[in-house]
């Protein structure tokens, strides 16, 4: 921990202990809503497969049930077109799907009392494989060969002989292949599979029954692509594929027909004005992106902002969820490494 970081820990410790940050609360976040994001929520310490961890999941739910008004993304939705009278409100969405969602989210939310929205890839529970980006991860990880070459990726030499070096492949690769189409992805991975000889490893998925059961629990459902291609890259009869193919499943596998959509990915040129005009042909109300930022009632609904939850210090979360260090106005592409320093 760099000294700089440390005294931003420690101020944020400061505001919560003292009751300042209460003061910020009641005074400074009337009119605000916060979407909270996450991912993954387990203990098991993979490098190739960040998450974070159990406890403290549990911590910073905890505190939000004390804290704030936790409603489901619709009624904040609601809240928001009425005018966002009075407190803030808070509202808690999951991306992807993965099986620790139904293991250790679902539970936490249950005992708690939490409502949340889960924007489910559909490729997964309905083929049993995984993603394309866990795909990649997972042949990085297992790989048994050195070298990679993808130059036609501008990839020429990846040295993949330890697992040091195979953990900072996934970062080039994963930036380029986000950037491309369906079929470069899909070749990629045929390849990286030819020239890596990954050992056999099995990535488990959620299933249509987990799904389910999530669903029944204080979670609504939400679409994000069928197999999280990003849409800006896709041609048009594509984008409306992924879009529609991820509603329709929903709607025909657990019943309900989602009313809101999350981008993969979700930062800047990963959408376009495209994928407004699919959604709107859907009668889907809103689309969230994974910008960094707080949510008004003069927000714009096809690119709602979402404040990252991925720092392990409770204090730095309480401060971001409060707004703090989150100018309006503020950069948008953030990442959650550069958050966790507030």
């Amino acid at each position: 921990m760099t000294p700089a970081v440390a005294v931003k820990r420690s101020v944020a410790w400061g505001l919560l202990r003292t009751g300042l940050l209460s003061l910020h609360r009641l005074t400074r976040e009337r009119s605000r809503a916060a979407i909270l994001l996450y991912h993954r929520v387990n203990d098991d310490a993979d490098p190739f497969f960040p998450a974070l961890g159990v406890g403290h999941f549990v911590a910073q739910l905890e505190y939000l049930a004390r804290r704030y008004r936790v409603e489901p993304l619709e009624t904040v939705l609601d809240w928001l077109a009425e005018g966002a009278v009075g407190p803030g409100r808070v509202a808690i969405t999951i991306d992807d799907g993965y099986p620790d969602t139904h293991d250790v989210v679902l539970p936490v939310l249950a005992r708690l009392g939490l409502p949340a929205t889960l924007f489910l890839c559909t490729a997964p529970p309905e083929t049993s494989r995984p993603a394309w980006t866990d795909r990649a991860r997972a042949i990085l990880e297992h790989a048994r060969r050195s070298p990679l070459r993808l130059p036609d990726l501008g990839l020429h030499l990846i040295t993949t002989d330890s697992p040091r070096s195979r953990l900072a492949a996934c970062v080039p690769l994963l930036q380029r292949l986000k950037q491309a189409g369906p079929a470069t992805i899909s070749s990629t991975l045929a390849r990286m599979e030819q020239q890596l000889d990954p050992a056999p490893h099995r990535l488990r998925v959620l299933s249509w029954d987990e799904v389910r059961r999530i669903s029944r629990g204080p979670v609504t459902l939400g679409a994000h692509t069928h197999n999280h291609y990003l849409l800006a890259h896709l041609d048009p009869a594509q984008l409306r594929s992924e879009v529609s193919t991820s509603v329709d499943l929903i709607e025909e596998r657990v019943g309900s027909r989602p009313h809101a959509f999350a981008y993969p990915n979700g930062q800047d040129g990963d959408f376009d004005a495209r994928s407004i005009r699919v959604f709107q042909d859907l009668g889907l109300r809103c689309a969230l992106s994974s910008r960094h930022g707080m949510v008004g009632p003069q927000s714009d609904r096809w690119q709602l902002p979402r404040v990252y939850t991925s720092g392990t210090s409770l204090a730095l979360f309480a401060t971001r969820v409060g707004g703090l260090g989150i100018a309006r106005g503020s950069r948008v592409g953030t990442t959650p490494a550069q958050l966790d320093v507030l």
